[in-house]
């Protein structure tokens, strides 16, 4: 028997046993919520979607894990775009009020986010970033006019899935809610398909989310004192101000 260890998630750790089975572990009582809500919705959804998302075929409440056969792809490296615009066309295309996940106020939370970047965060950075920062905080209050969906909110490279250059699975469901699908264009149209067409507002809140994306490391650096996400975090707000 193989174990492969990924201890590179904010919230779960991985083990991926025999290169055929992922198990995934929650961190701290705080996220069993986010799992509990993967185990509900995943089902429900998967069969509308074009691509695979795990299925769960072990679920544990004590301790907290699931586990499910490995989804056979590499992250993204702008791989099949047609494939990923029908993939977010469907996930988008859902009825969010038929499916087992609550809908938060949208500017609320974030608002209460930027507030806890600014508690934590904000001491670390130097005097004129921190204008900086208080006028991007300050678009929360624009993130409005959209009609709200079922969103993944944590597409990247590392949970987009390709083999052969088509597009094959999209893993880590956590952060999954009801909200603005801007949230999953934002390493999109900031990375490998910048030239989408789409519209200017959804582009507009994208680039907001991608500024926003870096204060997540760096309040993870303070929270669990890592100074490799602190300071790869703090890098990164620097260069999206």
């Amino acid at each position: 028997m193989s174990i492969r260890v990924v201890d590179d998630g904010y919230d779960f750790e991985v083990a991926i046993v025999d290169e055929a089975w992922v198990f995934r572990f929650a961190r701290r009582d705080g996220v069993v919520a986010a799992l509990e809500t993967e185990i509900a919705l995943l089902p429900r959804i998967a069969p509308a979607l074009p691509a695979a998302v795990p299925a769960f075929e072990v679920i544990s409440r004590e301790p907290p894990f699931v586990a499910y056969r490995l989804i056979d792809g590499e992250p993204h490296a702008g791989e099949d775009p047609a494939g990923i615009r029908a993939f977010l066309d469907a996930l988008h295309g859902l009825d969010p009020g038929a499916l087992p996940i609550a809908r938060d106020d949208w500017v609320a939370s974030y608002r209460a986010q930027c507030d806890e970047f600014e508690r934590a965060v904000f001491p670390l950075l130097p005097a004129d970033e921190r204008d900086l920062a208080r006028a991007l905080f300050a678009e929360v209050e624009t993130l409005t006019g959209f009609a709200p969906a079922l969103v993944h909110a944590d597409l990247g490279p590392e949970h987009v899935l390709v083999r052969d250059e088509r597009l094959v699975g999209v893993i880590d469901w956590a952060d999954a809610r009801v909200g603005d699908p801007a949230i999953d264009y934002a390493w999109l149209l900031n990375g490998p398909f910048p030239d989408w067409e789409v519209d200017p507002e959804l582009r507009r809140r994208a680039g907001f989310y991608h500024r926003l994306a870096p204060w997540y490391e760096a309040h993870y650096g303070v929270f669990v004192e890592s100074r490799e996400h602190l300071e790869r975090g703090l890098a990164g707000i620097a260069e999206r101000l």
